[in-house]
Parts: structure tokens; sequence; C-alpha cells
């Protein structure tokens, strides 16, 4: 008698793993898309893109001549900080990344901050 209830758990506990992969077989369209926050690897929430980018046109339009890139490089700047990264480390970062002065790639550090970077709750929430 013990014998068929392990028999018989185990062939519920297979059947009930081949259900579950039935949702794996659809096609590749049904797949999520990926998202900017995607290509960081580290889940970045997605900020606020458009005043982003409009807050670096502002200080030099050659800084968003390719959006997608002005972006990934913001999200880049997030991940510096959620690293442990210190300012100066994350200027430097900004030089390299948006191939800029220190004084405009500190600008830019503190728009990705403002704009693309989660903010920590606060110690009253």
């Amino acid at each position: 008698m013990g014998a068929r209830l392990v028999v018989t758990g185990t062939v519920l506990v297979a059947l009930a793993g081949l259900g579950s992969l039935s949702a794996c077989t659809g096609s590749d369209d049904d797949a999520p898309k990926a998202t900017a926050v995607d290509d960081t690897g580290k889940g970045v929430p997605k900020g606020d893109e458009a005043t982003y980018l409009k807050a670096l046109r502002a200080i030099d339009p050659a800084l968003v001549a390719d959006e997608k890139t002005a972006i990934d490089n913001g999200y880049n700047l997030c991940l510096d900080a959620r690293n442990g990264m210190t300012t100066g480390e994350q200027v430097n970062d900004a030089i390299s990344l948006f191939e800029t002065d220190v004084k405009k790639a500190q600008r830019v550090l503190s728009i990705a901050t403002a704009n693309l970077c989660e903010t920590p709750p606060s110690a009253g929430s």
C-alpha cells in the first residue's frame, strides 16, 4: 500500500511538471521584449527618460546625439552608485561614457541620479 502511494505521488508530481512546461511552447513573438533596464543586467527600475534626455540636451546636444546610448550610459551611472562607487569614480565614469569634461560630467551624473536612478525609501516610511 505504501509503495502504491509513493508511485501515485511521483506520477502526480511528474504530470504537474509537464503541465507547467506547456507555457514554454509558445512562439518567440509571445516572449517579453527587452527594455533599456534589462540591458543593464541589474534590474534598475525604469526612470523618466524623456526628462533625462531633455536635461542633457540643454547642457549639450552632443550628449544625446545617440539617445539610446545616452540612456544606457545614464543607467550605467545608476549602477555605479548601486555598486558602491564613490562620487569621484562615478564622475570619472561619466567623463568616459559621455566623452565630456569634468563640469559636464558632474551635471550628467546629477541629472541621471535625479531622473533615472531609484531613490531609496525615506527613513520615515
